[in-house]
């Protein structure tokens, strides 16, 4: 079978109606208005460390919405995947984008309290604030005691986002900290917006030569100051596992998907209590 530039296979992308696609698919795909009128493009997806959510993609506005050297951070919410058009509708008026407030090229990544403000504007409830204010509710949690915790998240040596570009090409590195391989590409939920599973390529186990691994997010954690993510996996579920062939990806279902977090040991994201 064929594979696009991507890696993925063109049978993936081309289906009518996808629930998963290729963060390389993604990046670069032109943003339409709600009557198709083209106002600019997807520069990057930026990914929350912490749950695999994109916290915003970074856009460039052009077209009959010129907002010169500027780049802007939207909310997922709003945006609507047009697969055969390779672009996204995004749902929100031209008033709203041209008040906008961008950032420059070079004065970003956003952190988490500046994208707060950046959700309200556009009329969305930031989605770590939706988990927090459940959370407390069921808790019965005082609303001096929350805000002590939340404030305490502030002022981080590290970024809460990175764009997934910087994400992929990472090493991975075992529970013992040996290097057994890299992370090749995120496949994105479009419906949740966040990352459904990354791709990774391993070295040192039997039978990997030209196979990728599909790999919950959940059992992948940052270490900053290794430039490197930690696969909390054992090193003999990974030699049993199943991989796929470099040019011959699975078209992603949620049944397929299932099997796979089932394997790992990590429940399904989308049968997860949002709690």
């Amino acid at each position: 079978m064929r594979t696009s530039e991507f890696g993925e296979l063109e049978t993936m992308a081309d289906r009518n109606d996808p629930d998963f696609l290729s963060e390389g698919t993604l990046k670069g795909n032109k943003v339409v208005n709600k009557t198709g009128e083209n106002i600019g493009k997807i520069e990057k997806l930026m990914i929350d460390l912490a749950n695999g959510r994109i916290a915003y993609a970074v856009f460039s506005f052009g077209g009959i919405l010129d907002r010169g050297d500027k780049l802007f951070a939207i909310p997922w919410q709003p945006l609507t995947k047009e697969v055969r058009e390779h672009s996204f509708v995004l749902d929100i008026s031209r008033e709203v984008l041209e008040k906008a407030k961008g950032f420059d090229k070079d004065s970003w990544p956003l952190t988490r309290e500046e994208l707060s403000g950046i959700y309200t504007y556009y009329g969305h409830w930031p989605y770590w604030q939706t988990v927090v204010a459940e959370q407390t509710w069921l808790r019965g949690e005082a609303e001096s005691e929350r805000m002590a915790r939340m404030g305490r998240t502030t002022g981080r040596k590290y970024p809460d986002f990175l764009p997934a570009d910087t994400i992929k090409g990472q090493k991975i590195v075992s529970i013992a900290g040996e290097d057994i391989g890299k992370i090749e590409e995120l496949v994105i939920d479009l419906q949740a917006g966040r990352v459904a599973y990354a791709v990774l390529s391993l070295e040192g186990f039997p039978d990997v030569s030209g196979k990728f691994f599909a790999i919950p997010w959940q059992a992948l954690q940052v270490k900053f100051h290794e430039h490197a993510f930690i696969l909390n996996i054992p090193e003999f579920t990974l030699e049993k596992a199943e991989g796929f062939d470099k040019d011959n990806w699975p078209v992603t279902t949620f049944d397929w998907l299932s099997k796979v977090y089932s394997y790992y040991e990590y429940e399904p994201y989308w049968q997860t209590p949002r709690l």
